[in-house]
């Protein structure tokens, strides 16, 4: 669904209760280089929590493009860009299991937004939260999580490119606070192309950006390879 209007700032005043009608923003969960992340409850299914996300752009759409030659590297200098693509990529992963859904996206004037699941803690905080360290069961849980995240973006022909504990967190409730979720996908790249002749694998780039974040990320990247 498309929500269309005019916010003010690259922050969402808080005095704005009610985004498109139907989401009432409860609080800001915290920001990044790209926007804010804001608490919001669905006035539609009462007591229901989501995440509303924010980054500064021109556009956005309600039915993001499923042709897997999504130009990642093209648009990731713009935020809307990256905004767009995230919501590409959860429409690619809408029918599997253990991924956070994209529930609307909309544009204003100068912001695009989309609401998304709200998840719990990340593994950085909940690893500060645990002094002892995970135990053996958790983290094998934990690990197979992740790689089962990392393996159904694959599948559909994208590569994450900041796999870290920051972009590991668990559910907010219930069943869900055992399970971990990959997030923030606004820094994927398609490696998959398919055209008349079938599928076929990208050519690799001989100049690479870095992309992802120093600590995290592989020897290719810091050689400037692709991944």
């Amino acid at each position: 669904m498309e929500c269309r209007g005019d916010w003010k700032g690259a922050v969402i005043d808080t005095s704005i209760e009610i985004v498109c009608g139907r989401w009432k923003i409860l609080s800001r969960l915290g920001a990044g280089g790209c926007g804010s992340v804001y608490k919001v409850e669905d006035l539609k299914r009462k007591g229901y929590i989501a995440a509303l996300k924010v980054c500064d752009s021109t556009f956005c759409f309600e039915n993001p493009p499923r042709s897997s030659q999504i130009q990642a590297e093209a648009i990731i200098e713009d935020d809307s860009g990256v905004l767009k693509l995230e919501a590409a990529v959860l429409k690619k992963l809408a029918d599997r299991k253990n991924v956070i859904r994209l529930l609307q996206s909309g544009k204003r004037t100068k912001y695009s937004f989309i609401v998304i699941t709200i998840c719990g803690s990340d593994l950085m905080s909940l690893k500060k939260k645990t002094p002892d360290g995970f135990g053996e069961s958790t983290i094998l849980r934990i690990g197979i999580y992740a790689l089962y995240a990392i393996k159904q973006l694959h599948e559909i022909g994208f590569v994450h490119r900041d796999v870290k504990p920051g972009n590991m967190m668990n559910g907010a409730s219930g069943r869900d606070k055992r399970i971990i979720f990959l997030i923030d996908y606004g820094m994927v790249r398609n490696f998959v192309v398919r055209d008349s002749k079938g599928i076929s694998m990208r050519k690799p780039r001989k100049n690479v950006l870095l992309r992802g974040t120093l600590r995290y990320c592989s020897l290719s990247v810091h050689r400037r390879l692709e991944q």
